[in-house]
């Protein structure tokens, strides 16, 4: 097995089978999944039974609180192409961050994949926070943001009424590495709390472009077998299109995670 660092973030595992792992290899992904918050693993081979498996490496598997699952395997979401139009995923976020607990990790997994485009982005908030302007880390410390699941609600078609805000700070600490990532995301983040709302506003898009730029990018082209892991606890990404009508479909899912601090 070897790991090959990507860039601001990401590394791929080369050479493993993930159905077949010693304890060995298992202590050395899971040290490389804090070091870079990116694990790529290509030529994978795994039906939903086996990446459900797979995920424990990781945590206990989630069932999406909006999104239903595939038949027989409630904690795998299957994302397919419905045309650009259609394209839900086109801006940056970590996971479910409107629930109390967000999950601690995404895992991705290609099962076809377009000739061209489908690029996913992913963004190192580590980064993000340690280039944040000094004075605007002490303007911003111990200060919250309200997130919300309204967005995904009406994509699903879901009720409004069921709509519902947590709060969680702007700055996060990760619980394993102890180092702080800027933990805002545009897609469920309605305000920053406590500050003048036109403040927040501005404040909030500064945040935002501020974290998706180039330095802080590793740009993953996939091919079909991928399986693709990320920390939701320090990373935001970004789900590109430009594949037209061509097909895309990935199976998704998240594991358990604890309350931001």
């Amino acid at each position: 097995m070897i790991i090959k660092e990507l860039g601001p973030l990401g590394a791929e595992v080369i050479d493993i089978d993930l159905k077949e792992i010693n304890k060995d290899q298992l202590e050395n992904i899971k040290n490389s999944f804090l070091e870079f918050s990116v694990l790529v693993f290509r030529n994978q081979s795994l039906n939903p039974k086996e990446l459900k498996e797979i995920s424990n490496l990781w945590g206990k598997p989630m069932v999406h609180p909006v999104f239903k699952g595939i038949e027989g395997h409630p904690e795998i979401i299957e994302i397919r192409n419905y045309g650009e139009k259609y394209h839900t995923n086109a801006h940056w976020h970590s996971d479910v961050t409107f629930e109390d607990s967000p999950p601690d990790a995404t895992l991705l997994y290609s099962l076809v994949v377009p000739e061209q485009g489908g690029d996913t982005l992913f963004s190192n908030q580590y980064l993000a926070y340690d280039e944040l302007e000094d004075d605007l880390k002490n303007d911003l410390e111990g200060k919250k943001a309200i997130h919300s699941n309204m967005g995904v609600l009406m994509l699903s078609g879901g009720d409004p009424k069921d709509a519902k805000t947590v709060e969680h700070p702007v700055f996060r600490i990760h619980p394993e590495t102890g180092k702080k990532a800027l933990y805002v995301t545009e897609a469920f983040v309605k305000e920053i709390k406590d500050i003048d709302q036109k403040e927040s506003q501005t404040k909030l898009e500064y945040l935002y472009s501020h974290a998706s730029q180039d330095k802080f990018i590793y740009r993953h082209q996939w091919c079909k077998g991928d399986l693709v892991v990320w920390d939701n606890r320090c990373v935001q990404h970004y789900a590109e299109h430009g594949y037209g009508d061509n097909e895309r479909t990935m199976q998704r899912l998240t594991t358990s995670g604890s309350k931001p601090f």
